[in-house]
């Protein structure tokens, strides 16, 4: 089953990420669906090859507009542990550090029952945790 996501920041112009196709398995609860959508990020970011890039003229001048400069270059060459991921991607959820859309519903429990169709639209935003001094 195609599903997609969307992920949004608060605070942020444009969204983190654009809409991303998940290929899932059946899945009834929201705990379900989070595990098999860090299983696929897990592996995509383990799996992923070094590369050089060479940076155009254009995105020179536009990444200095943004203030940084850079190849994007992964300096941890480590292998992330997908069990650790998952508690921690489920962890965030109860501690409240994103939000889960369905359609325009919100999910709010990570083991009610949950119905999927083909081509659902989930968004994941994440909240801005805010520090500081009121004067």
């Amino acid at each position: 089953m195609r599903i997609y996501a969307n992920v949004k920041s608060i605070g942020k112009r444009k969204p983190v990420l654009a809409l991303q196709p998940f290929d899932i398995e059946a899945v009834e609860t929201l705990r379900e669906l989070i595990t098999q959508i860090v299983k696929q990020n897990v592996k995509s970011f383990n799996e992923e090859k070094p590369f050089t890039r060479y940076l155009l003229e254009e995105d020179i001048e536009v990444a200095h507009k943004q203030g940084k400069v850079g190849f994007h270059h992964r300096y941890n060459d480590a292998k992330q542990s997908e069990s650790a991921a998952i508690d921690e991607a489920l962890l965030a959820f109860k501690d409240g550090i994103y939000k889960v859309l369905h359609d325009d519903l919100e999910l709010t429990t990570l083991d009610e029952p949950l119905t999927i169709n083909e081509e659902d639209i989930f968004t994941f935003i994440k909240l801005t945790m805010l520090s500081g001094r009121l004067w």
